[in-house]
């Protein structure tokens, strides 16, 4: 299977006064990278929660720092469905610097799928599972 791949950049709101990447700025690029990986396999966050009645709630999340980027940086955001469970999903980040990829950081997030009226957990729709199954790898 392939990775979902989505470039950005490191913007003066991103970075503490040294210039440096606030370590919150990778949550954003986490979930910019998620969140096109969804509209990338046809489901966009928004459609979903509308039409297909579930909602997918964070439930862990992890990060860990390998090197800073600096203000203005162009990164590249890899991402990748590592887990497909009953009734959630882990996704895996990792964030390289685009002119060498050198590694900047990685992690991981795991949602729950719930219904939208009982936010209770509720069975991934197969549909969603056939969808996403491009960017499904272990």
């Amino acid at each position: 299977m392939a990775r979902f791949s989505i470039s950005d950049r490191v913007r003066w709101s991103d970075c503490d006064p040294l210039g440096i990447i606030h370590y919150s700025t990778y949550l954003r690029l986490f979930e910019v990278a998620e969140h096109e990986m969804f509209r990338a396999c046809g489901l966009p966050y928004e459609t979903l929660r509308k039409t297909g009645g579930v909602w997918l709630p964070r439930k862990a999340l992890q990060a860990e720092f390998h090197s800073p980027a600096e203000m203005d940086e162009a990164v590249e955001i890899e991402a990748w469905f590592s887990h497909l469970g009953t009734t959630s999903l882990t996704m895996r980040f990792e964030v390289y610097r685009e002119e060498d990829r050198v590694h900047r950081a990685s992690g991981s997030l795991t949602v729950v799928c719930v219904s939208k009226e009982t936010m209770a957990k509720y069975p991934l729709p197969e549909d969603v599972r056939e969808k996403i199954a491009r960017f499904v790898e272990p």
